[in-house]
């Protein structure tokens, strides 16, 4: 009889997961699959190859994907040199690997064939994740020529659904990442002063982040301040803060690969009347469509909770973004999971588990929290201070 670690004793010594977890995850995949009529996936997208096999690093720049049977263990296709990132993550054993050569499109994808012909799933209906960034059109029509005797079909996103439903422990790096971004943010307010630069407040976000523990990101966040608060996702430059000038943070905090995310605003100087209440009406229409957020709520009540009272107030003329969205596991190039968003129209609903970033913008200023759902109702990771920040 096959016996697997505890949860207090990984497989490997930089897994991130206990394998039993990992095999829960894959049992629930394989249940989906048999539904779907898919007797095998083959997957591309780096945050579902780490869900189901552990695998982490940054080597998804080149091919890698994992081969998920109907039954019985999954296969990682990876480059040769990721061999050792392999056995030291992830719990899967079985690899199929390829070189770097001329022509790596080729030696991509008949990689891919020989973990398939190996799994003896070569032929019939082959499941890849169409939606995925890293399986191209270019690769999937290579793909499709080396699998001669199959069909190769779009499944329909089973691991990111199964991902909305966040695990203890998921929620556990969440809390952890929510730490970090809180931590980032105290020192980006701290650094405000007349006359500091962008740059200078993003140099000490950047050094609180990495004192707490974050990895190198490569979705850094948005520092803005005075007349280019209006660039959404703008990044940090030279410019020079002035008294009165709204300083503008969206903020990443990351703790093994899940993300937790922070909006706050915060004045140079003594805010005015008409900052004050901007903010405080931001602050109080989000508080209010947080607190709705309870199992079973249609995510369209969310979003009118949030979209229809701010308009109201005239803060907006128009409000065409994304009023949230689930957050957890990621990779670059961004935060959000692209799985679940609450927009008009949409049918989903809240389940507890789930994890959101909630987010609201006005006028220069924008406020957010990363948000769990419970089973007692919405519980925000995100506990720093809601309010204007006034550095003098």
């Amino acid at each position: 009889m096959n016996t697997f670690p505890t949860l207090n004793e990984p497989v490997n010594a930089e897994m991130n997961f206990p394998a039993e977890e990992y095999r829960a995850r894959l049992q629930r995949t394989q249940e989906e699959m048999a539904k779907h009529d898919l007797p095998v996936l083959l997957l591309h997208q780096p945050e579902n190859i780490y869900y189901l096999s552990g695998l982490h690093g940054v080597g998804y720049f080149s091919y890698h994907a994992l081969a998920v049977p109907g039954s019985g263990d999954p296969v990682l296709i990876l480059r040769d040199v990721e061999v050792p990132a392999a056995q030291s993550t992830s719990w899967v054993k079985s690899h199929t690997i390829y070189s770097d050569v001329a022509n790596p499109l080729a030696a991509w994808l008949d990689t891919a064939r020989r973990a398939l012909e190996g799994l003896g799933l070569a032929g019939g209906r082959v499941g890849v994740d169409d939606h995925s960034w890293f399986l191209t059109p270019e690769r999937r029509t290579v793909l499709q020529t080396v699998l001669s005797d199959a069909s190769v079909v779009a499944e329909p996103r089973i691991v990111d659904h199964l991902r909305l439903i966040k695990s203890p422990r998921e929620i556990d790096y969440l809390r952890g990442a929510s730490r970090l971004v809180e931590a980032g943010m105290r020192a980006g307010i701290d650094a405000i002063a007349l006359g500091a630069t962008e740059r200078q407040i993003a140099n000490e976000v950047w050094s609180a982040l990495v004192k707490g523990g974050s990895p190198a990101m490569g979705l850094g966040g948005v520092i803005t301040s005075g007349n280019r608060t209006n660039l959404i996702h703008g990044g940090y430059s030279d410019r020079r803060l002035e008294r009165g000038d709204t300083v503008y943070f969206e903020l990443n905090g990351l703790h093994q690969h899940y993300w937790a995310r922070l909006m706050r605003t915060a004045i140079v100087g003594q805010p005015s009347a008409e900052q004050q209440y901007i903010a405080e009406t931001i602050i109080r229409v989000q508080d209010d469509a947080i607190a709705v957020m309870r199992p079973g709520t249609p995510a369209s009540v969310i979003d009118r909770a949030c979209r229809e009272p701010l308009l109201a107030t005239g803060l907006r003329e128009t409000y065409t973004n994304r009023s949230g969205y689930s957050l957890g596991l990621n990779y670059r190039p961004s935060a959000g999971e692209f799985i679940r968003e609450f927009v008009p129209g949409v049918e989903w609903v809240l389940e507890p588990g789930m994890v959101f970033h909630m987010l609201m913008m006005a006028a220069g200023m924008g406020f957010s929290e990363t948000v769990l759902v419970t089973e007692q109702g919405p519980e925000r990771l995100t506990c720093m201070e809601r309010k204007l920040f006034s550095c003098t």
